[in-house]
């Protein structure tokens, strides 16, 4: 395939096409930059712990999408939806908007104690000691309402803590009332700092990767032109699937972040396949490269549908694995360049190292006396 290929256009040339798409892509990054995520920008998150029907969440996104929040998303995981915005916004209001649309939110499971006696001001001082401005205690002469909010408490922790004798309460069906209503929601934010840290973070280990493979690469075939090639080929691949997702407006999060240190890993490893094929060759370079060629596409062709299962999977199931559905998009990006960046570029730049080394050993041979000798 690859001979028949080169036959009409110049490998070189070949080799120059993924180089430009590179480029291209490079240029796109920096025009549109990335849909940066709730995780590395910062904002403010809901987390809803109750299962909503359809209606309830189509009117949920419609009115939340009506209330101008800056990067909003909805992910609906069976019994828990998540809201973020990275737009600068209080609890209260957060709370509020989405109450709207799906009903009273609580973030606090709520102890509501009715007694029909007055606790004796000793257990009322130690009770607000104990639990703080969390509690509210109100009274008269014959009765005592005491309401608890405390989100990592369960009910039973708190009513063993309770039946206590210090409190003087009394859980007795004559002596009064006991009520738990646990929380349905959480509600939260994250700075910016803390993003922008997070982010340079995984920046930091992605460096490290690279830095790795490439020492791992270096080792084991001690030349460095097919080590530079092996990790050129990986860039383009990254550079490339970047720009799609700069393109089609996939968010950078930690899901697509892994992507793409994913697809760091598997083009190493199709390029590691060529490099020790091409250089351990007992044929011609073209006739080693056919026969790597078939092994390799087969590799990619099963992976790209692998992924693409995924992809199609995640986006019919109700309701939809966003997280799946962004990293297999991104996979699958890089797995399509990975065809021309592995096999017009990288296997050009192998096929010149080649063809000069033995250019150079046969000008040895011819020159072994004079002054050209290397």
């Amino acid at each position: 395939m690859y001979s028949k290929l080169t036959a009409k256009v110049p490998y070189k040339i070949l080799a120059a096409v993924p180089i430009v798409i590179t480029v291209v892509m490079l240029v796109v990054i920096a025009i549109n930059g990335f849909n940066m995520s709730f995780d590395f920008s910062g904002g403010m998150s809901l987390e809803i712990y109750e299962k909503l029907s359809d209606s309830q969440i189509n009117d949920l996104k419609n009115g939340l999408a009506k209330s101008n929040l800056q990067n909003l998303k909805i992910y609906n995981n069976v019994n828990i939806v998540k809201i973020t915005t990275t737009h600068k916004i209080s609890d209260s209001e957060f709370l509020s908007l989405a109450e709207k649309y799906t009903g009273k939110l609580i973030t606090n499971n709520i102890f509501n104690i009715n007694l029909n006696y007055k606790i004796s001001r000793d257990a009322e001082e130690k009770l607000k000691n104990r639990f703080g401005d969390e509690i509210k205690i109100t009274s008269n002469d014959d009765s005592t309402n005491i309401i608890i909010e405390r989100r990592q408490m369960s009910e039973e922790e708190m009513k063993k803590i309770l039946s206590d004798h210090r409190y003087s309460i009394n859980f007795d069906p004559d002596k009064g009332t006991y009520l738990f209503e646990p929380a349905n929601a959480k509600v939260g934010g994250v700075s910016s700092v803390l993003g922008a840290r997070l982010k340079d973070e995984m920046i930091w280990a992605f460096v490290i990767a690279v830095f790795l493979i490439t020492v791992v690469i270096f080792i084991a075939y001690r030349i460095p032109v097919p080590t530079v090639a092996i990790l050129a080929a990986a860039f383009v691949d990254i550079i490339f699937a970047a720009g799609c997702m700069s393109i089609f407006g996939i968010e950078l999060n930690l899901p697509t972040l892994l992507a793409l240190v994913m697809l760091l890993g598997y083009s190493v490893d199709t390029d590691v396949l060529l490099t020790t094929r091409i250089l351990n060759r007992k044929t011609t370079v073209n006739e080693a490269i056919d026969q790597t060629m078939k092994t390799g596409l087969t590799m990619t062709f099963t992976a790209i549908g692998a992924v693409l299962t995924m992809l199609i999977v995640s986006n019919l199931i109700t309701p939809k694995i966003e997280v799946l559905s962004q990293l297999s998009m991104v996979v699958l990006c890089g797995l399509f360049m990975d065809i021309f960046s592995t096999w017009l570029m990288n296997t050009g730049i192998l096929k010149w190292y080649v063809e000069r080394k033995i250019s150079k050993v046969k000008r040895k041979k011819l020159f072994k006396f004079s002054l050209f000798h290397e």
